[in-house]
This record gives structure tokens, sequence and C-alpha cells, in this order.
């Protein structure tokens, strides 16, 4: 069996590798379909702290059942098409004891601290399937990347007739617009890419601004005396945390989705004078993924708007290279396995 690895920066190769039948509890998923997520780009780019090489990337997984062990319930079948929930959880840590499985403490994310999908086929617990048999292998792929917006989204509670700004239009940041948008708020986005701001409107933005003009800090101005409740920084950008707390509305919500690196000092007087709540959002839970599955039923335009470019298997590679000279305006990149 073909897997494709990363091995250093920028450094690709094909391998062979054994997969064992499954175990009682597990099942053995064929892979149709794989995502390639920002956190692949950077391992691709030897920027992800997280990933020790080498890595077999991809965790956002379109699959068929094609074997199953002993005590899996009948309720899977052979055949069943679905996707994957890509993080472990020990269950006994803290996070784990109040149903938080997605920042689990023990938690290794497929394609990042363990070997992904990006192989012909894969070994799962039957408890990590989730059965997706209306929507085909394209739209299933999008559904891991969309739930982790979709989790941000519910971190700022209700927000039903309230304004909300979201930072960043990429995959993550459109699963927080479409949740938002479910949820009744009022969606601000702001980017500096003309074309993912026309994405915002075209699926529900009441009001789109360009970081890049001039006049930006004017246009959020504007929406002072209603004021911005929530805002989401799906960026993961120094400077954006800051503009969040400091347009952030008094008894507001921050909600952090990306990350970066460097330290970074904040003003806290603003947050406590404010009385402002930061907010992290990790990864997603499977009602997240169960969520945004039906959500994709019940838009079928939306795997048109999202996804920006096939690539076959064979050309996952080139798949790198072209997001590496493309970042600006790739949503996102399906890899066709077979």
């Amino acid at each position: 069996m073909k897997a494709f690895i990363i091995s250093g920066k920028q450094k690709v190769e094909f391998i062979s590798v054994n997969i064992k039948p499954p175990g009682k509890e597990e099942l053995l998923i064929t892979v149709k379909t794989i995502g390639l997520c920002g956190s692949d780009l950077k391992s691709y780019n030897n920027e992800n702290p997280m990933v020790k090489y080498p890595i077999i990337p991809g965790h956002e997984i379109g699959g068929v059942v094609v074997a199953k062990g002993s005590d899996v319930p009948d309720s899977i079948r052979i055949g069943d098409k679905g996707t994957v929930f890509p993080y472990t959880y020990c269950g006994v840590c803290p996070a784990c004891k109040l149903g938080r499985f997605n920042t689990c403490a023990e938690n290794r994310t497929m394609g990042v601290a363990r070997d992904g999908a990006a192989t012909e086929q894969i070994l799962i617990r039957y408890k990590d399937f989730i059965s997706c048999p209306e929507l085909d292998f394209s739209e299933i792929a999008l559904i891991e990347p969309l739930s982790v917006g979709r989790h941000a989204a519910m971190r700022a509670g209700d927000v039903r007739g309230k304004n909300v700004l979201i930072y960043g239009l990429g995959i993550v940041g459109v699963g927080v617009l479409l949740e938002l948008k479910k949820q009744g708020a009022h969606v601000i986005v702001a980017d500096i890419s003309e074309k993912k701001l026309e994405l915002a409107k075209s699926i529900g933005a009441e009001h789109i601004i360009n970081l890049n003009d001039s006049d930006y800090s004017d246009q959020l101005d504007a929406f002072k005396s209603s004021g911005i409740s929530a805002i989401f920084d799906a960026v993961g950008a120094a400077a954006i945390v800051s503009a969040a707390i400091e347009n952030c509305s008094v008894a507001g919500i921050v909600v952090l989705i990306g990350y970066y690196n460097d330290m970074h000092p904040f003003n806290s007087k603003l947050i406590v004078s404010k009385e402002l709540t930061v907010s992290g959002a990790r990864n997603a839970l499977k009602s997240d993924m169960e969520s945004v599955r039906d959500l994709l039923l019940q838009n079928k335009r939306l795997k048109d708007l999202l996804i920006t470019k096939c690539f076959d298997y064979k050309k996952i590679e080139q798949a790198f290279r072209y997001w590496n000279k493309k970042k600006s305006s790739v949503r996102k990149i399906i890899i066709e396995m077979n």
C-alpha cells in the first residue's frame, strides 16, 4: 500500500506501508478524498512545531468502510461512506471529564501528532466514524475544517441579533460565518483578499471590510453605537488579537482560533475595564461535525464555492507547490485518492 510522507522541509516521497486487518472495534477505511489543511502546508514548509518528521499528512477525510471488526455494531456496514473524527481523547483528563474531547490533554491529531490519511487505507476506531450517506466524497472532506469554525462560533454563546466580526475568511472562518448566520447574528467579515470578501458576501455576511483600506478603522467605528459583541480571530496574528480586544464591545467576547508563536503583550487594561471574555477554540466535537454534515446536505452549492482546485493523489506534491504560490486565493484543495 502506498503512503505519501513529508520527511523534511519541502521533502516528500511515496513509500510502501503495511496495514493490519481491523481489530474487534476497528474499521478499515479506503480513503477517497482528503482536504489539505493549513497545518499540512505548515508541515510541508517546516513551520509546524507540533510535527516530527517523517509524517503522513491529512485529517480532512472522505472514505468508505471496506472491512470491520467483530464488535462493530450492525449500524455500520461495509460500503458506508463517511468521515473520521481525527482527534484522540483519553477519557480521564479534566477536559474529557467535561465532555470536551476536542481539547483532551493527550490529543494526537491525525496528520500532525500521528500519521494521517494521505494513504490508500486507514484503520480507525468505529466510534470515530461519522456516516455521510448523502454527500459526495469532496463534500465529506469539507466537514472537518468547517466544523472547527462551527465549534469556535459556539464558544461565543447567544449571538442572535448581535453584531459579530470575523477576522480572516479561510475555510475555518467560513465555518464560523455559516454557523453565526444560522444562529441569526449580523456578521461583519474583515480580510485582505477581495475574492474572500466576495465569498463572505455570497454566503451571508452583511458587511465586508478590506483590511488594506486606509479607512478600515473608520468602517469599524460605524458599529460602535450598536457594538460588536463577539470578535473571532481566524488568522492567528498578534496584531489581529490586539485589534479584536480594542474593537470588541464592553462585556463582549473575543474568540481566538488561529495561533502564533511570538510572545505579544496584551492591553490588560482594556480586557479588565471592558470586562471582556477572551476564549480559545480548538478542534471540534463530533456534534460539530454532524451539524456541518447536515448543513452541507442542505446547501449543495457550498462545495463549488469552497473548493479551489482538485489534484490527483499522484500529484499531491504539485498541490503543495500550487498552494505556496497562491496562498491568498486558495480556499480548499482536495486530493482525490482513487
